[in-house]
Order: C-alpha cells, then sequence, then structure tokens
C-alpha cells in the first residue's frame, strides 16, 4: 500500500473515531463535553469486552450469543447522547457493567458448576469495587441524584450479591462449601475496600470539579474581557473615521480649518483618557488572573499531597490484615487441610504485599540516601519471589533454569534488582514463540569488578538493525498483538543506570534474546553513611546486614530523640540484627531521653528484628545506671547487649555475633 494512501486510511481512522467519541457533544462545551466524551469511550471499550469474551467462548453458543447482545446493549449510550439524553447515557453505562458482571457471574457458573472455585466468589467482588470508578469519571458532582444512584447499583449488587447467588442455587455453599467463614471474610475486607475507595475517589472529584469550575469562570471572564475590548477597539476606530472625515472636509473648506482643529484636539484627548482607563483595567486583569493562578498552584499542591496520602493510607489496612492473619494462624486446630493451606497463602499474600509496598516506598525515595544503601541481595531469594509473583502467567511446559553458583550474591539496592528480574521475567514469558516450547535461562558471573545478570530466552525475539536506536526507550514496543505499555525495558535501563551499571541486548528475530544487566561492585559496602551531621552520623554495613551509630559531641534532647528516630527507621527498612553504638563523645542525656529511648526506641527495634547491640563507651561518662538500665531491658525483650571502651573489641564482637546468627560476613 503506498505511503500515502496508509496516511489517508489513517487519517480516516481517526477522523471517524473521533466522530463517534464525540457524539453528542454539539451543544455542551467545558467540562459537559468531556463527560459525554468519556461516556462514549467507556460505552466503546464495554463493547469491545463483551466482543472478546463472546470470541473467547465461540464454541458455546447460548453464551456467545447472550455476550453479544449485551454487548450491542452496551452501545446504547451512544444513541442516548446523540439524542441529548445525556443524563440518561451516564446511567446507563455506570449501571450497565455492574449488572452485566452479576449476570455473567450467575450465568456462568449456572453453565459450568464443575469448574467453580473460591476464587470465582471473589473475582465478582474486585470487578464491582472497579465499576465504581466509572460513575465518578462521568457523573458531575454537581448531578448528586444521579451520581448516588449510579453508585448505589454497584454498592448493592455488591453487599447482596452473596443473596443473589443463593436465590440461583449457585452460592458459595451450594458449589464450594471448603471455607466456613466464607461470608464475613468475602464481604467486609471487599465491602470496606469499596467504602474506602468510594470516600477517596468522591474527595479527588469534588477537588477536581472546583477547580475545573473556577478554570470555567475564569475562562468566561476573559471571554467578556476580550469581547469588551474589541467593543472598545471598534469604537476608536470609528472615533479614527470620524478624525478622517473631518481632516478631509478641513481640507475641502479652509474656513472651517481652527474650528476642525479644536474638535482634533478634543478628541486625543478623549483617547487618551480611553487608553489611560485600557491601561489601568488591564493592570487590574493581571492582577487578577496572578491570584487566580497562584490559587490554581495551591490547588495543584493539594491534590499532590492527597494524592501521596491515599498512597501511604496504604500501609494502614495492609498493617490491620498482617495483624488478623498472624491471629488466624494462632488458631488452626478446627481448620481441615484445605483451609490451612488457604490461610498459610493469605498471610503469605499479605507478607508479600507488606513487602512490595516496602519496595516501592523505597524506589519512591530512592532521593533519599537511607534508601539508597547497598544491601547484600542473594539472586536465589529474589529471584523466587519473583517466580510467586509470575505464578498466575507461567505454564507447566515452560522450562526456567537458574545458576547463580558463579555470582550468588550483589551489593545493590533491593528493590531496583527485583523490579529488573520481575521485568526481563515477565517479557521473557509475556513474548514467547507459540511454535515450541518456552525456555528461560537465568544465570549470574562475575567479570572484573562487576557483577552480570543474564536472561536468555527462545521466544519471538527482535530485529536489532531496525529497533536497537528504541530498544529501551519510553513507551516502545516491538511486539504489537501483545499487550504491554512499552514500561518494562525502559525502567531497567533507568535503574540499572541510576546504580551506575549498564544492560545490553542480543537478540535475532524468531530466534530468541539475552539481557545482560551489569552491577558494578560499589566502592564500599562496610562503611556507608546513611546520615551526616555535626552531632552524630549513622553508617550501614552490607557484609554483615549490621549498622550503628557514632556520637560526636554533647547532644541535645531534640539531636538526641532526632538521632535515635533515624536509627529506627532504618532498622525498620533493613531488620537489622546487629548494631554498634560509639557513645564515648556523646556526653550526659537527660533522664526524660534515657527513659524515652529504653521503653520507646528500643523495644521496637528489638520487634523489628535487631537481636544483638554492641555499645563503646567511655569510662569517663559515669554512666553505669544508664547502661545497666539498657541491659535490664535487653534481657526482657530477648535481646543481647555488651559494652566495649573500643570500636576494634565492639567490631569483633559484632563479626562473631554474625556468625552465630547466621548471617554471611564475606562474599562467596
Amino acid at each position: 500500500m503506498p505511503e500515502n494512501q496508509k496516511k489517508r486510511k489513517y487519517h480516516f481512522l481517526k477522523k471517524f473515531f473521533l466522530h463517534i467519541l464525540l457524539t453528542g457533544t454539539a451543544k455542551s462545551s467545558g467540562s459537559e463535553t468531556r463527560n459525554i466524551a468519556i461516556t462514549n469511550l467507556i460505552s466503546i471499550l464495554l463493547f469491545l469486552i463483551a466482543i472478546s469474551l463472546a470470541i473467547r467462548h465461540w464454541k458455546d453458543t447460548t453464551y456467545c450469543v447472550l455476550v453479544i447482545i449485551v454487548g450491542l446493549f452496551f452501545l446504547t449510550p451512544l444513541f442516548f447522547n446523540r439524542a441529548n439524553l445525556t443524563l440518561a447515557s451516564r446511567w446507563l453505562v455506570s449501571s450497565i457493567p455492574p449488572l452485566f458482571i452479576v449476570t455473567l457471574s450467575v450465568l456462568n457458573k449456572k453453565l459450568y458448576p464443575e469448574t467453580i472455585q473460591i476464587i470465582n466468589y471473589l473475582d465478582v467482588r474486585f470487578f464491582l469495587i472497579g465499576c465504581l470508578v466509572i460513575p465518578v469519571l462521568v457523573v458531575p458532582s454537581d448531578k448528586k441524584r444521579l451520581l448516588i444512584s449510579t453508585i448505589s447499583v454497584s454498592g448493592i449488587l455488591l453487599v447482596a450479591l452473596d443473596l443473589i447467588l443463593d436465590t440461583f442455587n449457585v452460592g458459595f455453599y451450594d458449589l464450594v462449601n471448603n471455607y466456613d467463614p466464607y461470608y464475613f471474610s468475602a464481604n467486609f475486607y471487599s465491602i470496606t475496600t469499596y467504602a474506602f475507595i468510594l470516600f477517596s475517589l468522591l474527595f479527588a472529584k469534588n477537588l477536581s470539579d472546583k477547580a475545573l469550575h473556577e478554570n470555567e469562570v475564569l475562562i468566561s471572564f476573559l471571554h467578556k474581557a476580550n469581547r469588551e475590548l474589541e467593543d472598545q477597539k471598534k469604537e476608536i476606530s470609528s472615533q479614527k473615521n470620524e478624525i478622517t472625515a473631518q481632516a478631509e472636509e478641513l481640507i475641502a473648506n479652509q474656513d472651517q480649518l481652527l474650528r476642525a482643529n479644536a474638535l482634533i484636539e478634543q478628541q486625543k484627548e478623549r483617547l487618551l483618557v480611553i487608553q489611560f482607563g485600557l491601561q489601568t483595567e488591564l493592570v487590574e486583569r493581571n492582577k487578577e488572573l496572578t491570584q487566580t493562578n497562584e490559587e490554581l498552584v495551591r490547588y495543584n499542591n493539594e491534590l499532590q499531597q492527597f494524592s501521596y496520602t491515599i498512597s501511604h493510607n496504604l500501609r494502614g489496612p495492609l498493617a490491620r490484615l498482617l495483624g488478623l492473619t498472624n491471629l488466624m494462624e494462632k488458631d488452626l486446630s478446627e481448620l481441615t487441610g484445605a483451609q490451612l493451606e488457604l490461610v498459610r497463602l493469605v498471610g503469605q499474600s499479605a507478607r508479600e504485599l507488606d513487602e512490595v509496598i516496602r519496595d516501592l516506598g523505597k524506589i519512591i525515595d530512592i532521593r533519599n540516601d537511607i534508601y539508597r544503601i547497598r544491601e547484600k541481595v542473594f539472586f536465589q531469594e529474589e529471584w523466587s519471589m519473583v517466580l510467586r509473583s509470575l505464578s498466575t502467567f507461567i505454564q507447566p511446559d515452560m522450562h526456567i533454569e537458574t545458576d547463580f553458583r558463579n555470582a550468588p550474591l550483589v551489593y545493590t539496592v533491593r528493590p531496583i534488582l527485583t523490579s529488573i528480574l520481575y521485568n526481563l521475567a515477565s517479557n521473557a514469558i509475556k513474548y514467547r514463540s507459540p511454535q515450541r516450547m518456552l525456555h528461560v535461562m537465568v544465570a549470574t558471573k562475575r567479570v572484573n569488578n562487576a557483577v552480570v545478570l543474564e536472561v536468555s530466552d527462545n521466544g519471538l525475539g527482535m530485529n536489532l538493525e531496525q529497533f536497537s536506536r528504541n530498544m529501551f526507550g519510553l513507551y516502545k514496543r516491538f511486539h504489537t498483538h501483545m499487550e504491554g505499555k512499552g514500561l518494562g525495558l525502559y525502567l531497567v535501563k533507568l535503574q540499572i543506570e541510576s546504580l551506575g551499571g549498564t544492560v545490553d541486548v542480543e537478540s535475532k528475530l524468531n530466534v530468541g534474546s539475552t539481557f545482560r544487566v551489569t552491577f558494578s561492585d560499589p566502592i564500599e559496602v562496610d562503611g556507608q553513611i546513611i546520615f551526616e551531621s555535626d552531632f552524630g552520623s549513622i553508617f550501614y554495613n552490607a557484609r554483615n546486614n549490621g549498622a550503628g551509630i557514632v556520637w560526636k559531641k554533647q547532644v541535645t534532647s531534640e539531636q538526641y530523640r532526632l538521632l535515635f528516630s533515624k536509627c529506627l527507621e532504618m532498622v525498620r527498612l533493613y531488620h537489622t540484627p546487629i548494631w554498634i553504638s560509639d557513645l564515648t563523645r556523646q556526653g550526659t542525656i537527660l533522664k526524660e531521653d534515657q527513659q524515652w529511648m529504653v521503653t520507646t526506641i528500643f523495644p521496637e527495634a528489638v520487634r523489628q528484628g535487631l537481636r544483638r547491640v554492641a555499645n563503646i563507651y567511655s569510662e569517663e561518662q559515669h554512666n553505669e545506671d544508664y547502661r545497666a538500665r539498657i541491659k535490664e531491658t535487653a534481657l526482657k525483650l530477648g535481646a543481647v547487649i555488651e559494652f566495649f571502651t573500643s570500636r576494634k573489641q565492639a567490631d569483633e564482637w559484632a563479626e562473631n555475633s554474625a556468625d552465630l546468627l547466621k548471617v554471611p560476613t564475606t562474599q562467596k
């Protein structure tokens, strides 16, 4: 096909899609146009999803026909918008998906009862929670009745789901019945999650709609000001024409020259007055625009702060989930084997989710020194976690090998290594060849002063002559028949370069690919400075996962508490079991600060994994009662604490403690 013909076809398709997307927006403007366009887009996406389901189940005629009928019904909001029935179209596009999801769930359980598992009663709840986003997107906050009615559809279906399923004899206890507290577990977490997301979205929507409304008011005001300026410009033009006519009349009639000159002077004065008024009004308008811009910046900062708060508040529900799983695991005497396995899987998933959120937090806060320290990371441990994350995508006929013997560990930022392994492994699985069984080889080796990670596969491969320049570009994809965003390789390159490493690739089309990621050895791993100030510093030793603090002078109460708070943050992040504190220049500590450290910081550090502490003190300090109090607290908490008069003695004791705790202290 000629290039011009391709362009014409592309422009035609683009114009056709935009025409459909903007159906019903001719008589609307501003945010109303956006809401109608989003309604049309969601309608089209729902239709495509229904058609995909029908194609997948094309052998089941009844199921396929019903899904196609429902898919066609998804297009009705387009016709409602075309008829200017925009509120009705939004109600349909918000209400049809949850009704369709519940109907499809009942139908699936009726048609295939023998394949139903517990996950089939949980996934429908996830979809209903997801449907909550649609009315928030398409219904403005000032349409409260419509917003409440559309949100109520998914909310009522979520609450009454088990009643609906039981009514059609496809309830959990009708088809599965292998988990006694099903009703509570299935409904409590889904309903509380639904409520949390609902109130968060409504709060964010209220802020967004308020900002949009103020923007529209501002734009309307600017249009009005422009029209007034145009009118004034026309008036000035008219006056100019009048002056010109008068000048021509003066040329024709010399007798009226003096009177005409006087009139011209009057017109000049009027023009000066008008010009001065315009300048004054322009200054006022600029001042108003500046104030409005500052207010918009403030709203934007508030929205960013809200997003930050939401992401960090996920830690609260997750902590409660971990607490509940711990309580569940304490009383397992009355559970069956399947229930025990379910409890174990829930606990494992909660802990892994906790680790993922911690790691994401580290990547987000990578600008802080405390998150950039190099840990001793074993490839096998991180690879096992990646395999668990990809377990749903790994098929029995896939062959995945590993060989970490030549370089079993690396000193690096743990979440970055996990992210690199995950992206390379998921790419190998996603872009496997349909003509042969997938074979993936993951291996490490040491080359000079670096560790090289190689991930090889026999998948689709790539034409490097064609794509080598864009290989690691943002949103670059080379196999368009597969779903994806083109972010994986971009993230791999971005993350490894942030550590001072490199990534390169060898690939042949229809043969396979090999990615080599090089981790440069850090300059220092056993004395990494995490925090530095004139009154104290915190360091980290990656060889034995130990850390410590060095006091530099007599500290104030505020400095004392600040530095110990940062120490606790360090223990929480990396669960360091060994700690060294150099107290020789610390000075005298107030009793209330000693009490705070002993009752608040130290117990929490032990709970987070701290087991052995070496304190270096000077005999001239005369703080025997302080040391005795710390040692007594350590014994009660099950930790070991020793006091030394030199740093060498403390380091030797820490190394021996690492051996006792089975923490490797040398690189193999």
